[in-house]
């Protein structure tokens, strides 16, 4: 785990950049896209923060409490997967919006 650093910064500064530019390009300080990231970032810690936190319990006999923080590593690895089928789409869709709504309104 500790040589994946490097991928999941990656991920996180591509998590960022729309994020970014919903800040600064649209000037919201909370949308969908700041909410994704921070969800996102939500998730690898608590990812990295169960697996050494199983590891330790399991190594000094507290099964029982390792297999809990195991478990919640596993719901953050599972809605990792399952947030970009369901909210990436939706997010886009409302961006999508939000420029063709600027779009006709710099028309008129």
């Amino acid at each position: 785990m500790s040589g994946d650093w490097l991928v999941v910064a990656a991920y996180l500064g591509a998590a960022l950049v729309p994020y970014l530019i919903e800040r600064f390009v649209f000037k919201k300080r909370l949308g969908v896209f700041a909410f994704l990231f921070w969800i996102f970032a939500l998730q690898v810690t608590i990812l990295y923060l169960s697996v050494g936190t199983s590891g330790f319990l399991e190594n000094k006999g507290w099964v029982i409490l390792a297999g809990v923080f195991k478990a919640i590593g596993a719901m953050a690895f599972m809605t990792i997967g399952v947030m970009p089928f369901i909210v990436l789409p939706l997010s886009v869709l409302i961006a999508a919006s939000v420029l063709a709504f600027q779009f006709i309104r710099n028309v008129r």
